[in-house]
């Protein structure tokens, strides 16, 4: 690879705050052969098909970095269920598997260089609750703290008991109006009677 095509890419991806995409590259005439090159080099991750991150071994990649990457690669992804209590500080370990929502018709490929599990939604669900926050590396798209919740408990068998139990132990910790939102939530979605079986165990 030339110097000057080497160095055009480096500045793209730092443009980029690191991540770009394979049509970004190829629009900025970085070729497929390049691109493997640079992979091949170790000077880029390849993070998905068709994505990629400048490798930077002094500072590593951004905090919520799984959940960037997710959403880089499918701008549909929501992040659900105990990766979105992650998110809100419920509980302080990160998950061994980011749990990601997407459409039942949304069918397009998720392999990423980290576990996922992936929940499918109906269309009357999905955007509900829903927030989009701005990261100088793209948007992170994530449930708000209640449904969140209430989603870690339909998804149990998932999550596991005692992550389960940390969340709802710290979720109940919060107070009265985020119980309310939560049960209102459970109740449109007709998941009301389990989720207060769950709370009822945990608070006694």
């Amino acid at each position: 690879m030339l110097l000057n095509t080497y160095q055009k890419a480096i500045e793209l991806f730092q443009s980029g705050n690191g991540y770009r995409s394979a049509s970004e590259l190829k629009e900025a005439k970085i070729t497929t052969v390049q691109i493997r090159e640079l992979v091949n080099k170790g000077i880029v991750e390849r993070v998905s098909h068709g994505h990629y991150w400048l490798v930077d071994e002094k500072n590593g990649k951004p905090k919520h970095y799984q959940m960037i990457e997710a959403c880089r690669v499918n701008p549909r992804a929501v992040i659900c269920a105990d990766s979105a209590c992650y998110y809100h500080g419920l509980i302080d370990v990160e998950t061994k598997k980011l749990s990601i929502a997407t459409l039942k018709t949304d069918r397009s490929r998720m392999q990423l260089n980290f576990p996922v599990c992936r929940h499918y939604y109906s269309d009357l669900a999905f955007e509900q609750d829903m927030q989009e926050v701005e990261t100088p590396y793209g948007v992170i798209r994530v449930y708000d703290v209640e449904r969140s919740v209430c989603d870690a408990i339909r998804f149990r068998s998932d999550v596991g008991e005692e992550m389960l139990h940390l969340i709802i132990e710290r979720f109940l910790q919060r107070g009265t109006d985020q119980m309310d939102r939560l049960l209102a939530y459970a109740d449109a979605m007709r998941v009301g009677r389990i989720v207060r079986i769950q709370l009822k165990q945990i608070d006694g």
